[in-house]
């Protein structure tokens, strides 16, 4: 199987089976592609469809019809070639066409195999005419109104434009330029296995590139190579974890001694982050749950490549209130089901299936979830509420709710690195994907004695 074979059966099931791009793309170990072939599939798959809207947009424009009347394999084919020839100019347009027209009649669709041939040679043409793929999308951007031009423009659904622009009027642009730039891998140090020198070093020796993180305990991967063979991974050294994630257990209150309680903790970064840090300080546990009982195998993984004994983990609804857990728990983390429209960039499918009555839909499950959590609260315990987007609904309005709730917030601002302590206001920080981060938000509240 080729890269493009297997990235385009990967778009047919993302898009036509509503399968998240995320699990899509595991299955490409399966397809026993080569290194380099799995890097093409994943960027295929990843570019086609953080780009579909403008892609869309080209297809229409090209055949007359709208996508939607296109076979639904046929279009997936033909958004992953017109993908490579505005976006992927290091690929020869007679590549790209010659194989779009090869995996159609593998496919089954030989008797439109000039019909795509067409469309994509001619494409190609004014590409080349007009200099560049960025060139060719600014010239049918500019026949168009000024929104609909930014949706075409920034691959961006127009009902999101509108919500960017009114409720962070100052932060849109960026955000939708960042969503569109290439993301990188962070990881965290892991304290109770060692030290940051002997992590360096354990990357030095993979030949793995790397500079500081925004945070002490935080490294950039520059060039990653496959970090799970590692000797720094394998002997627990790291976890991969986002800056703002890592931001979130940095910020907490933490002592030896406390008992924690992770309401959602698939996939287990903050749980096993938390049960890190007591670790290291001398002791204390944590309760990691989630509803979704098929992801606690992986938790469970990656808790004994770490050896950490202070962790218990089980499946558990965060909606419905467990009267066992009454103020048992020193600190609470409640860092909820969200939209996730902080993290568009590594999983750009949330962009074509999320929609705004979802953020509300949403934004009312987290504050059903928040009216069990504060009852686990200990007196004069904490309660750490975060979320992965950026929206009004889901982090300001359940804040507020919080603090209705007989808890009063809590200052972190000094846990916050200088570099983004503009993004802290009032006890709640706000990250935005152009800090270097995923769009991120956290607040800390403590419960009234």
């Amino acid at each position: 199987m080729t890269a493009r074979e297997s990235a385009w059966n990967m778009l047919n099931r993302i898009n036509e089976e509503g399968i998240l791009c995320h699990k899509a793309l595991r299955s490409l170990e399966a397809d026993g592609l080569s290194p380099v072939d799995r890097a093409l599939a994943t960027r295929l798959v990843h570019g086609t469809l953080e780009r579909s809207i403008t892609i869309d947009r080209v297809i229409s424009h090209k055949t007359g019809k709208p996508v939607g009347k296109l076979k639904p394999r046929l279009r997936n084919l033909m958004r992953m070639s017109v993908y490579q020839l505005l976006f992927l100019s290091q690929i020869p347009a007679s590549a790209v066409c010659n194989e779009a027209v090869k995996l159609a009649k593998k496919g089954g669709y030989a008797g439109l195999s000039g019909f795509v041939n067409g469309v994509l040679r001619g494409l190609s043409r004014e590409v080349t005419e007009a200099g560049s793929g960025e060139a060719y999308i600014h010239l049918l951007a500019a026949s168009m109104q000024a929104q609909e031009a930014k949706s075409f423009l920034h691959a961006m659904p127009p009902a999101f434009i509108d919500y960017y622009e009114t409720n962070y009027p100052s932060e849109a642009e960026g955000m939708f330029q960042a969503f569109l730039s290439e993301g990188g891998i962070s990881i965290r140090l892991n304290r109770s296995r060692g030290t940051m020198e002997e992590l360096k070093a354990s990357l030095d020796k993979a030949s793995i590139a790397y500079r500081d993180g925004l945070l002490s305990n935080t490294l950039y991967i520059e060039k990653a190579g496959n970090l799970s063979t590692t000797e720094g991974f394998l002997r627990g050294l790291f976890s991969i974890q986002d800056q703002s994630s890592a931001l979130a257990g940095n910020i907490l209150p933490l002592r030896a001694g406390m008992k924690v309680l992770d309401l959602c903790a698939a996939p287990g970064g903050k749980s096993i982050h938390v049960a890190d840090e007591l670790s290291a300080l001398g002791g204390g546990s944590v309760l990691a749950r989630d509803i979704a009982a098929g992801k606690l195998p992986r938790i469970r993984e990656h808790i004994a490549l770490l050896s950490l004994d202070n962790i218990t983990v089980e499946a558990g609804n965060a909606s419905v209130y467990d009267q066992s857990l009454s103020e048992q728990f020193d600190l609470v983390l409640a860092d909820l089901p969200c939209s996730g429209l902080g993290v568009i960039g590594r999983k750009p499918d949330i962009k074509t299936k999320t929609t705004l009555s979802d953020i509300r839909t949403l934004s009312e499950l987290q504050r059903l979830i928040l009216t069990s959590a504060v009852r686990y609260v200990k007196a004069g315990g904490y309660l750490c509420y975060s979320t992965c987007t950026v929206t009004v609904e889901e982090n300001d309005r359940n804040c507020d709710y919080i603090e209705s709730l007989g808890f009063s917030r809590e200052d972190f601002s000094e846990k916050v690195p200088a570099s983004l302590r503009k993004r802290y206001q009032n006890g709640r920080l706000q990250l935005f994907p152009q800090d270097g981060t995923d769009g991120f938000f956290a607040a800390l509240f403590r419960k009234k004695e």
